[in-house]
């Protein structure tokens, strides 16, 4: 059913729910509740009181007519933003989010509370939703909310939660209502929602007491940790930088995994975390601290006081929270290994990982359409080019019976890179099926692999015997082995400069952070920015702000701003058209600014519900905006072809017109014709080479809301140049918090990035020429690797090298062998003799 409004909850409506509840406990001792209905949750059912891992019986309890529809509270404690959709698809999936609680929040009654949306074809008799914590089923409820928004609480024991890092999971099973075939999996699914998932305590502890509990810190209804710089005065440049180190460390020392930045003059909500900059009227003496912590109190976030505004007093700051960075996590077991993989599984290369290092357990399916899938995270240097292969070895087995076209498949970064036929009718068991995954396929960072297996079977056709019987085995021993790996950093590409490798382009220099109009819009998206590429490299990364000197080409440089406050000549370094931007975006500068950024996003309207069925991210989203061209704009060579077309017609004419009479005007008019042939000739084959190395011309699409652009001018390092821009300075900042989203930031790559943020749509263009820096000590094997890497993606020169090579070596043979065979002159004849053998 529709859900047409939306109610925010107030403060009684918690000592309404609990009081709803105690008295519901008389007769049923209450486990889990479900709220379902139109405008804001409802109380309508309350779940049998079962422990763990046991299905929770539903009693109908309806609501009186006249009373007003109960709206539960927001969770307390929402989940971290993740690198992966909040989409359960298919038959069987899951999410993990490692959750930080206090010694205190620990030893709470606290309860976990989903909210999700279904797909109308999930069957609710088949279909289940479990809730685990560090391992342990805490609850299971059936999926059955195809029209709103359904919401359900299961109570968590008090002996499960640890202080420190918790494991939180989600697992879905769902089965169709109608359909058994293998392309009916594909319609179910079942949508998070992150506004109203997350930890509900009745007390509500305090989230964080001091500085060792910024993990603590609750992120906002997105899953993103705003981080709000509250300013008396404008501080001039130098202070802006040390604020920006500032907030990189606090999110380093938080492991936060996704930070907005805002610069605000008030207070604003309660999730996230403010730091107030004293200016020098301030009280306190000399002896007062860099910094002062104060935990949240009600409606106000924790808060971080600086004692002054100077970058010595903000630098005295960082280094206090730089202290704190260095401490190892604490937690269950289950929940520090979260929290590793939620960066992903590194490798170094030369190194074997069994699936058991990336979470996977021994796994025994009835289903049609296996899936399973790990993060790999590859040095930010890594060289992606065909000079060797990834080994995914498989243990396992799959059943008798299977029809023809059951195999693996294994995609690596969205993209279908190989698979292996599951041919034997009567089934097998396999230890050492290894698929090749070429390197090529892979990018530098963070890597998604999903392994799925099509088990389509005869009984599918009719939905005979259900799915009791076992398809499909995958053991943990499975393993993924890494060869070595070549190792130098890739210019242009966002991947390896965005990923964490930006400090490593030219070692020993502050990179620059240029904002050429340093409005409250543009600096905090300049700052967003900053932190996440803080975050993907795991260190601060020493920012010099400034608002011009953009193209001095004496270090790497980052460009944030609007596209008309950027000079022409910064687009045009990165291969990008300022004409063609201005064309697209013409109407769109006057973007009236959004609303407050930290503010939790309308979950209960007509048009969020069909975001949560789009699957869009939570952190994108635009206002509407002016009109636009119909389509993509390119480069106008109207000019140049017409000009062609008159030169062609005049030779005709002269052609035609010559003077065919005398020899020897037919010989001049032959030769003419030879010499043009030969130039045409010469033309096409330089023409072609020039193409190989050309980067083609990059259409931007009407929906882009910002692009990202990388260049490199000449050979130097110290010249990159990455440019973020958008139509206006509020596009600007929704855009790079849509951008920073973990499921979208890391999937740049390449020399140009377009996004739409009202629906993170991401479009990479790859570049056709690359250089490769130095990231380490010079070895013959890298170095034979590197080449290896460069020929193989550069064929065509490659077949250039080897053709010249075989001339070369055909001509020198030639010239080798020419004096072979023949007499020399210089040499007399022998003598001949008689029969007597005297000579004559």
């Amino acid at each position: 059913m529709p859900v047409t409004s939306q109610h925010r909850p107030r403060s009684h409506t918690a000592s309404a729910l609990t009081l709803a509840g105690l008295l519901l406990a008389v007769s049923h001792p209450a486990h889990a509740q479900s709220f379902i209905g139109r405008g804001a949750p409802r109380v309508l059912a309350v779940p049998d009181a079962e422990r763990a891992g046991r299905p929770t019986t539903a009693v109908r309890a309806e609501a009186e007519p006249a009373s007003p529809p109960v709206a539960p509270p927001l969770p307390q404690r929402p989940f971290p933003a993740l690198s992966s959709s909040l989409r359960l698809s298919g038959e069987e999936s899951g999410l993990q989010w490692p959750v930080y609680l206090t010694e205190a929040q620990s030893r709470e009654q606290v309860r976990l509370r989903i909210g999700y949306l279904a797909a109308i074809s999930v069957v609710p008799d088949a279909s289940f939703l479990t809730a685990k914590v560090n391992g342990v089923a805490v609850g299971r409820s059936e999926i059955k909310a195809p029209g709103a928004i359904r919401i359900i609480e299961f109570d968590i024991p008090g002996d499960l939660l640890k202080p420190g890092y918790n494991a939180l999971e989600i697992a879905g099973v769902q089965r169709h209502r109608v359909d058994c075939s293998l392309d009916a999996t594909y319609e179910l699914w079942t949508q998070i929602d992150p506004a109203w998932t997350g930890l509900v305590s009745v007390s509500g502890a305090a989230m964080a007491n001091s500085l060792r509990d910024l993990p603590a810190i609750a992120p906002d209804a997105r899953g993103i940790v705003p981080i709000r710089i509250v300013l008396r005065n404008r501080p001039g440049f130098a202070t802006f930088e040390r604020l920006i180190g500032l907030v990189q460390r606090l999110a380093l020392a938080g492991r936060f995994s996704q930070v907005s930045v805002e610069f605000a003059g008030e207070t604003q909500g309660s999730a996230g975390l403010e730091i107030h900059v004293a200016d020098d009227a301030g009280t306190g003496g000399p002896g007062r601290q860099p910094l002062t912590f104060e935990p949240p109190q009600g409606d106000r976030a924790a808060r971080i006081i600086l004692a002054g505004d100077t970058p010595a007093e903000i630098e005295a700051a960082s280094r206090i929270v730089s202290g704190i960075t260095t401490r190892e996590p604490m937690g269950s077991p289950h929940g520090l290994q979260a929290l590793a993989r939620m960066r992903g599984v590194p490798a170094q290369g030369r190194e074997t990982l069994p699936f058991s290092a990336f979470g996977i357990e021994n796994r025994e399916f009835a289903g049609r359409l296996f899936r399973t899938g790990f993060d790999l995270t590859l040095p930010t240097d890594f060289v992606p080019a065909d000079y060797d292969k990834i080994a995914l070895t498989l243990a396992g087995g799959y059943a008798a019976g299977l029809e023809l076209g059951a195999q693996i498949i294994v995609d690596v970064n969205g993209r279908n890179v190989a698979s292996a036929p599951l041919a034997n009718a009567g089934g097998e068991l396999f230890r050492d099926e290894t698929i090749a995954l070429p390197l090529s396929r892979w990018r530098p960072g963070r890597n998604k692999v999903e392994v799925r297996a099509l088990l389509p079977a005869p009984s599918d056709r009719a939905c005979e015997g259900g799915s009791t019987k076992n398809r499909f085995l995958l053991l943990d021993r499975s393993t993924l082995a890494v060869p070595q790996l070549a190792r130098a950093i890739r210019l242009p590409d966002l991947a390896a400069t965005l990923g964490g490798g930006l400090p490593k382009v030219s070692p020993g220099q502050r990179p620059r952070l240029v904002v050429p109009a340093p409005d409250r819009e543009s600096m905090a998206a300049a700052a967003t920015l900053a932190v996440q590429m803080a975050l993907s490299a795991e260190k601060p990364i020493d920012f010099e702000l400034t608002n011009d000197r953009a193209l001095e080409g004496r270090t790497p440089t980052v460009v944030v701003g609007p596209a008309r406050a950027l000079d022409p000549a910064i687009l045009r370094t990165t291969g990008l058209d300022p004409d063609q931007i201005r064309q697209i975006w013409q109407g769109r500068a006057a973007t009236a600014p959004l609303s407050e950024p930290g503010r939790r996003f309308a979950v209960m309207d007509g048009a969020s519900l069909d975001r949560l069925r789009n699957d869009r991210p939570p952190a994108c989203a635009l206002p509407a905006a002016g009109p636009r061209p119909a389509g993509a704009v390119g480069r106008s060579r109207t000019d140049s072809a017409t000009g062609r077309r008159e030169r062609d017609v005049l030779a005709e004419w002269n052609g035609a017109t010559a003077s065919q009479d005398r020899l020897s005007d037919q010989v001049a008019t032959m030769s003419a014709r030879l010499a043009a042939a030969a130039r045409e000739s010469w033309a096409a084959t330089k023409a072609w080479a020039e193409d190989q190395v050309r980067e083609p011309e990059i259409e931007i699409g009407s929906q882009a809301s910002l692009i990202v652009g990388q260049g490199l001018p000449g050979r130097d390092p110290n010249g990159l140049l990455t440019v973020f821009t958008a139509p206006s300075a509020a596009t600007l900042q929704a855009s790079a918090i849509c951008l920073t989203t973990p499921s979208i930031w890391n999937r740049i790559e390449g020399r140009v990035a377009t996004l739409d943020a009202n629906d993170g749509a991401l479009t990479n263009h790859t570049a056709k020429q690359a250089r490769f820096v130095e990231s380490g000590p010079v070895s013959l094997e890298n170095l034979r690797l590197v080449v290896a890497g460069w020929f193989s993606t550069n064929p065509s020169m490659f077949t250039l090298i080897m053709f010249a090579a075989a001339i070369s070596l055909g001509l020198s043979t030639s010239a080798m062998l020419r004096g072979l065979g023949r007499a020399n002159p210089g040499t007399a004849a022998p003598a001949r003799s008689d029969e007597g053998g005297i000579p004559r």
